[in-house]
């Protein structure tokens, strides 16, 4: 019982460091030709699927403080500057392990499809929770700012990256669930 304890605090701790590390270095995005693709929360989803609901909350949480952070002290995109706001920055993040884990449990359990869907769902919870925040909160700024209405700028900015992303979440998440449920038995 101790050892597992010790087991799960330690995967804890490096699943935020991870979180920590990736968001403030470039390897938390992918830059392809065309677009840019924020993986950061993958440590996020990897803990929710094999650590559970709550380590998967303690690292979302991690994911919305340091994004509030980054916002405060070093923003860098146009939209960077609303994310000082804990219902942009914290919230749809606390949401993404709460529909990764429960859409998990309507599958078996060694199924690779529960690895798939959940994970591609909680990526889409990021996604769609964010930008849905954003809209609702900040849509008259985002049209002052960048001159195009907040209904068409986040379609543009959703439309190629949302289809990559979650091809690339869904690559990285399900194998390195798999191999990870090996380490976490042994």
């Amino acid at each position: 019982m101790r050892q597992n304890k010790t087991k799960n605090l330690t995967l804890n701790a490096f699943f935020i460091a991870l979180t920590i590390v990736m968001l403030f270095t470039p390897l938390g995005t992918l830059r392809l030709p065309f677009v840019s693709v924020t993986i950061a929360h993958i440590p996020m989803l990897v803990a929710t699927l094999t650590l559970g609901l709550r380590s998967g909350l303690v690292i979302s949480l991690t994911f919305g403080l340091v994004s509030l952070f980054i916002a405060l002290t070093a923003p860098n995109t146009v939209l960077d500057p609303f994310f000082v706001n804990p219902l942009i920055s914290i919230l749809p993040r606390l949401l993404i392990p709460i529909t990764t884990y429960y859409v998990a449990k309507f599958f078996d359990k060694d199924s690779k499809v529960r690895i798939v869907v959940a994970s591609l769902v909680g990526n889409l919870t990021n996604t769609f929770g964010v930008y849905s925040m954003l809209y609702l909160i900040y849509a008259q700024d985002i049209l002052e700012k960048t001159g195009v209405s907040a209904l068409t700028y986040i379609i543009s900015a959703m439309s190629v990256s949302t289809v990559i992303k979650s091809v690339i979440v869904v690559l990285i998440v399900t194998p390195t669930v798999y191999a990870l449920r090996k380490v976490i038995s042994e």
